[in-house]
């Protein structure tokens, strides 16, 4: 009779193993996929950008007047993702095993700039799949780090809890894959409801109203001239809409509406497309992998 623990063994390295292969595998294809679309995709320029969806590169900053500072370590920064572990150790002694469950976790949703040669965007990160430059990790014995690296009194070691903080930093280069879009002021205005608003006012004269539009003196103004007093209230909106100080128009870069890819990456467009294809070999050694490795615990199984 086979021992229930190497039963209980090998169900868990099939179920391990059919993850794996279905992972590998759909990981594979999908870093080849975003590879292939950074390379085929050009690089557009903030100023001459088409609405919808394009590339944009250029260099991070800060908005003005909204610092943003990492949770963990507290260095500023544009965006910043962190999460804390906690060690924990599970099953028998005989088959004990050491493993990290996350207990915290955060990143930035604050919006920043996108700034190349020829103007600025607003990135809003939110929904964003984020690869950064940096990385720190370290460990330690409180819930939340007492100290971060390069602070005073700091010391390298092991612990019960580890630290995984990534930032991307003000002036480093960033490529964004994502929806683009243009808001002006003007196109905020309600002409016709300020048309309304103007007109309501001069009824409250009825008789500068009918000296202005009652042509044909019977004391009345009719449909034909209330039409008149109409064109004349909107003639006067747009004066006065022309007259006031325009805002300059907003560029703003985000979530596509549909399924396609909201990519925000600390690199440029070369490194950031060798990036994924590494990432898609690797996804396909560990596939293979494990489709062998399937294979041969199935064939010692049922075999």
């Amino acid at each position: 009779m086979a021992d229930p623990s190497d039963v209980g063994d090998a169900a868990f390295w099939l179920v391990a193993l059919a993850f794996a292969v279905g992972g590998g595998g759909w990981l594979a294809f999908r870093s080849l996929h975003v590879a292939r679309l950074v390379e085929d995709t050009p690089t557009s320029r903030v100023r001459s950008a088409a609405q919808g969806y394009v590339e944009l590169g250029g260099r991070c900053r800060p908005l003005e007047g909204s610092p943003n500072l990492a949770p963990l370590t507290g260095r500023p920064c544009v965006w910043w993702r962190y999460r804390i572990q906690r060690r924990q150790s599970t099953g028998s002694s005989k088959n004990r095993r050491t493993q990290w469950q996350t207990v915290h976790s955060g990143r930035s949703e604050q919006p920043f700039v996108l700034e190349d040669e020829t103007g600025q965007c607003l990135v809003h990160p939110t929904g964003a799949e984020v690869l950064t430059g940096e990385s720190t990790t370290w460990y330690g014995d409180t819930p939340w780090p007492a100290k971060a690296p390069g602070s005073a009194g700091f010391r390298f070691g092991q612990g019960d809890y580890r630290y995984f903080e990534e930032r991307i930093y003000e002036h480093e280069h960033a490529v964004v894959l994502g929806q683009f879009r243009t808001v002006t002021s003007s196109g905020q205005r309600d002409v016709d409801a300020e048309v309304g608003a103007m007109l309501a006012e001069w009824k409250q004269d009825q008789a500068a109203l009918a000296e202005r539009y009652d042509t044909d003196r019977d004391g009345r103004v009719s449909l034909e001239e209330w039409e008149h007093a109409r064109a004349a209230a909107r003639d006067a909106v747009v004066r006065r809409n022309l007259e006031r100080p325009t805002t300059p128009a907003v560029h703003v870069v985000g979530r596509p509406d549909g399924r396609q890819l909201f990519l925000i990456a600390a690199v440029d467009q070369q490194a950031l497309a060798r990036r994924y294809r590494r990432r898609a070999a690797v996804a396909f050694v560990g596939f293979a992998a494990a489709t062998y490795a399937l294979a041969w615990l199935l064939q010692g199984m049922f075999g």
